[in-house]
């Protein structure tokens, strides 16, 4: 099933989706796999809030998915 919302690629290591940022991170000894890092900025604009970590780019987006369905604090 093709998603609806756009994936936005801002830069090598960075994606915009649906208002969160999903930061691909360097992989590491313990961790051999990449992972990604899920973002969002405060109401005030300010600072990033750290919303979790998947190893996968799709299950980044599917994570940003359940959040917004749920309408979490974090829920945009």
């Amino acid at each position: 099933m093709k998603n609806k919302y756009p994936l936005i690629e801002a830069g090598k290591n960075l994606f915009l989706y649906r208002g969160f940022t999903i930061r691909k991170a360097p992989r590491n000894n313990i961790i051999k796999c990449a992972t990604y890092l899920i973002n969002k900025r405060d109401d005030s604009n300010s600072y990033d809030n750290y919303l979790g970590r998947d190893f996968a780019l799709a299950e980044a987006m599917r994570t940003v998915d359940h959040m917004l369905k749920a309408g979490g604090s974090h829920a945009g």
